[in-house]
């Protein structure tokens, strides 16, 4: 029993070490693509464009519009299968006493509220 809990926990932090890796390596390569770019066209002779030094900008409210987005549907989610696994579903979990459950789905659903708010005022605030 314990074995397996801890094989489950193990394969968990391997997934995630792996993602968070890879998540750098990608980065790494777009980087040196870029600089591979600005180095073509330095030894050409032609104007290195201020954009390349920066990368990609992106608009702060669309980042936290899309972060919004998704912690309030994981909120939801989270609460939806949480309240699945109690007694009092329609599904007649096995979880018979804890029903405040469902309410650990609020975390993330406050989290996206306060994104949202987030992305609103960066909005309407002036460039």
């Amino acid at each position: 029993m314990f074995n397996d809990f801890a094989m489950v926990g193990t394969v968990f932090w391997i997934v995630v070490g792996a993602v968070l890796i890879a998540n750098g390596f990608f980065v790494y390569q777009v980087r040196i693509a870029r600089y591979r770019v600005m180095q073509t066209l330095a030894e050409k002779g032609q104007p290195v464009p201020v954009e390349l030094f920066n990368g990609a900008v992106r608009r702060a409210h669309s980042g936290l519009m899309r972060a919004a987005i998704i912690l309030m549907c994981l909120g939801i989610a989270f609460s939806t299968f949480f309240w699945s696994m109690t007694s009092v579903s329609i599904f007649h979990g096995p979880i018979e006493s804890a029903l405040w459950l469902p309410t650990l789905g609020l975390f993330p659903i406050m989290l996206g509220l306060a994104f949202l708010l987030m992305a609103f005022l960066e909005r309407t605030r002036p460039q």
